[in-house]
């Protein structure tokens, strides 16, 4: 998956008991835009290490504008 910064990000799976949340990636630190990406989830306020498990679904909600 490759994402670039200012993307938005929706996050789903068996560990979000919660049911998701939405996100903006910060910065990719893998190469050309792969995981991990650092997040700005929208429903804490915090920023977190996004690495992707299987047990983890991740859509492109919205591309950042140019």
């Amino acid at each position: 998956m490759h994402v670039e910064t200012g993307d938005r990000l929706v996050v789903t799976g068996r560990g979000h008991a919660e049911g998701g949340y939405v996100c903006r990636v910060l910065s990719a630190w893998g190469p050309r835009g792969m995981p991990p990406y650092v997040v700005l989830r929208y429903d804490t306020g915090q920023e977190e290490l996004l690495v992707l498990d299987p047990d983890v679904t991740i859509g492109v909600l919205a591309h950042a504008s140019v």
